[in-house]
């Protein structure tokens, strides 16, 4: 009989964002009649419910990362690197896979002293800012998943990790969860109004998702659309930005100062089950400064949506000009309002756009040909009995 391997996955945030979906999508795809997953969270919250919720057992251990956003530091808890290796010990996992490479201290540590192989997951430019952090990675972690070309290249550059150390594996969603469906059913769920044009952004609050770009851009839109309504999906919780609730206070007071706007902005929060929001949705826009790679523009093109996003980062492997979308410029309102209107008035375009996002999400951001070739890459240093 084929013996279990044991993979034990760190992860940093609590609340569910895109790195976190992913790794769901990925636990509940593994084929657990090779694998046998255990999960560390750094705190309570929406991630450890929906973990317990696919009956994995998760482990909460608070854990130190980023101090504030412009001054990264890899987790230095003694206390944490303890406990990490406290638990290695007792449940003697045969690899450990880093969600969020700020962590890299903690599993390494423990890798070095129990030899356990170790895979992380890169999700941004962040990831490798100063010296030390690629020090840390190079010394601990024996290959890092960058999840787009983007990425991967930045990573590079800096010279220090070795090519071979580097692989390039974009995150991935379930195209069977994530489907079109019924637009009616979807605005009722979500109590939407029925007979609006209504674009959506899906973005935690945080600044450099930029929500003002797009509050900007709707307030353009609003002088000649009258049919229309913006919704927008995210979850306060989570927001390492280090500017916490002045973020949001930003965004409200921009909406008092703009009560016609106001009337016409509606908040979802905090969405456990994205695909009706999706659903719900005539054309999805993403403001970011800079994505690496957007998990919900993949979902929003899987539900068979235009989009329209800012074209810095990874983001131009889901959202492609003139194929299934409108890329801009970040911080330009005033183009972004005349994409929007411009889909807004074009059936047929949205239409042709529809067809072509299903056609690449469902092409290239699969879960399952994420999953397989994870196992692939497990398998590197994996030895079975």
């Amino acid at each position: 009989m084929l013996t279990k391997r044991k993979i034990l996955y760190l992860t940093f945030h609590p609340n569910i964002g895109g790195g976190e979906t992913t790794l769901l999508s990925l636990i509940s795809k593994l084929d657990k009649r090779k694998y046998e997953p255990f999960v560390v969270v750094t705190g309570n919250g929406q991630l450890k419910k929906a973990l317990e919720k696919l009956k994995i057992k998760t482990f909460v251990i608070p854990l130190n990362g980023y101090l504030i956003r412009t001054f990264f530091v890899p987790g230095m808890s003694p206390i944490g690197i303890y406990k990490i290796c406290k638990l290695v010990k007792k449940l003697k996992p045969n690899l450990i896979h880093v969600n969020h490479l700020n962590l890299a201290v903690y599993a390494g540590t423990a890798s070095k002293l129990y030899k356990i192989p170790t895979v992380a997951t890169a999700h941004g430019k962040w990831d490798s800012i100063y010296f030390f952090q690629d020090f840390v990675t190079r010394l601990f972690i024996n290959k890092v998943l960058a999840i787009s070309p983007f990425i991967a290249k930045h990573l590079k550059d800096k010279g220090v990790l070795t090519s071979k150390q580097i692989e390039t594996l974009p995150l991935a969603i379930d195209t069977n969860v994530f489907t079109p469906g019924n637009k009616l059913q979807a605005r009722r769920t979500l109590n939407l109004p029925k007979n609006k044009f209504i674009f959506t952004l899906v973005a935690r609050l945080d600044p450099i998702k930029d929500h003002m770009t797009f509050l900007k851009a709707a307030e353009i839109v609003l002088q000649q659309e009258s049919d229309v309504g913006f919704y927008m999906v995210g979850s306060k919780a989570g927001d390492f930005s280090g500017l916490g609730n002045n973020y949001s206070k930003q965004i409200d007071n921009y909406l008092k100062r703009n009560a016609n706007l106001k009337d016409k902005v509606i908040f979802g929060g905090f969405q456990s089950f994205m695909p009706t929001v999706y659903r719900a949705t005539d054309v999805l826009v993403c403001s970011s400064k800079e994505e690496s790679l957007s998990i919900s523009m993949m979902e929003g093109a899987a539900c068979a949506l235009p989009l329209i996003s800012t074209n810095k980062g990874g983001i131009k492997l889901i959202a492609k000009e003139g194929l299934n979308g409108y890329l801009v410029p970040p911080q330009n309102p005033d183009l972004l309002a005349q994409k929007m209107r411009k889909l807004k008035k074009d059936k047929k375009l949205r239409e042709l756009f529809s067809k072509n996002s299903l056609k690449i999400a469902k092409s290239y951001y699969d879960i399952s040909r994420y999953v397989k070739r994870l196992e692939t890459i497990y398998g590197q240093f994996l030895t079975r009995e």
